[in-house]
């Protein structure tokens, strides 16, 4: 709720300020542009520290926007936001760590699915309830409403979160694969692995065309196509629905399967053409059905993809935590510059289709990378022991 508010606030941060889009792009891109530069420093150390109480750090963080009801100053939204951000990049890696530890990874494409379920759900509920909250009280009282809802989770985290195991992450395995088969990397070997650079590049364009429509396409279907700003982000809060459903059935299929290739390869394929649908057509259906293709294909995907560091050979759970920090740190610079690209490109063309079309065409290194990509599933690994 707290990251995808963003993209309806927008056009309150302009009227409210007086400022151009680019200006308030950065309300949007100040979030992933923090993640990125914290991630890897940050997950580089939590092995230092408890996993649980990591966490319960970065959820106390990722609530600073209940303190947005104090200011009236845009430098420090930003900086919230910021904090926000620096609190996510730590209850990512880490909360996919835990539930490696948990779960195994038989079930964790699974439990990312339902992760990725309620990341869709929040969306959705920030879409479809920032506009009427600001209406009824301020342009802050959703960010301050998501941040508190944070603060909540963030408490009931510390009284309820529990340890699994007390080994250190640097020993620990979340495979059934012989121990000798699994090594601690160095971080050069890490940074230059390269099916770590093809993740992260494949979680860059996709975040980044994501963000792009997210943070823009209800200013666009507000200015362009003439509809009313609730009811544009009323659009995009139904079509998240798609993306809950998408999310849970890419982890069961990804699991009954055994393979992820094949889902990267698909959102590969689909998300660029759903974003097309959504911006060529002023008619409801196709507005309709390119934003809910969009939201199905952006997410079906990630459990799959959030998986396959916890797989690559040679890896082992504390190496892993370092490639899903690597991911977020290219998808959070594709969310960063997105929105900014594309309000830059619509204050000097006076068009939003340059940008869009610009995170589209980007969007199938998806593709690319999916193809590229071997199979770590149990039924890739296991054809390739057949042979």
């Amino acid at each position: 709720m707290n990251w995808a508010s963003a993209g309806p606030l927008i056009p309150l941060l302009i009227e409210t300020f007086g400022m151009s889009r680019s200006a308030a792009g950065w309300y949007a891109s100040i979030a992933p542009l923090s993640l990125a530069v914290v991630s890897l420093p940050i997950n580089m150390v939590v092995a230092r520290f408890g996993l649980n109480k990591t966490f319960a750090v970065g959820a106390f963080l990722m609530s600073a926007g209940a303190l947005a009801i104090f200011t009236d100053e845009y430098l420090l939204l930003l900086i919230l936001r910021a904090i926000f951000a620096i609190g996510t990049a730590l209850i990512v890696p880490i909360g996919t760590a835990i539930t490696a530890e948990w779960f195994g990874n038989n079930r964790l494409p699974i439990i990312n699915g339902i992760s990725m379920s309620f990341a869709n759900l929040g969306h959705s509920l920030a879409f479809a309830t920032a506009i009427p909250i600001a209406a009824a009280i301020s342009w802050k009282a959703p960010i301050f409403v998501y941040g508190g809802f944070t603060l909540a989770c963030a408490i009931a985290w510390a009284f309820f979160g529990k340890e699994y195991k007390t080994e250190q992450l640097e020993t620990e395995t979340v495979t059934p694969e012989p121990a000798q088969l699994k090594s601690k990397l160095s971080l050069r070997q890490i940074l230059t692995n390269r099916y770590a650079i093809l993740l992260t590049l494949s979680v860059t364009v996709s975040w980044g065309c994501q963000n792009a429509f997210n943070s823009w396409l209800p200013d666009y279907y507000y200015n362009v196509f003439n509809i009313p700003l609730a009811d544009a982000s009323s659009i995009i809060a139904i079509s998240k629905i798609g993306g809950i459903a998408a999310s849970i059935l890419g982890g069961i299929l990804s699991t009954r399967l055994g393979r992820r290739k094949p889902f990267l390869i698909i959102s590969g394929i689909f998300t660029g053409l759903s974003g097309l649908i959504a911006i060529l057509f002023n008619n409801p259906t196709a507005i309709y059905t390119g934003v809910l293709l969009l939201a199905i294909f952006g997410p079906l995907f990630m459990s799959s993809i959030m998986t396959i560091p916890m797989e690559i050979p040679q890896i082992s759970l504390r190496s892993g935590v370092i490639v899903v920090a690597m991911m977020l740190v290219g998808g959070n610079l594709g969310n960063f510059a997105s929105p900014l690209i594309v309000g830059y490109l619509v204050d000097v063309t006076g068009s939003y289709l340059p940008g869009f079309i610009t995170f589209i065409v980007l969007s199938y290194i998806l593709l690319l990378a999916g193809i590229l990509l071997p199979e770590t599933g149990p039924a890739g690994r296991t054809s390739n022991s057949n042979r």
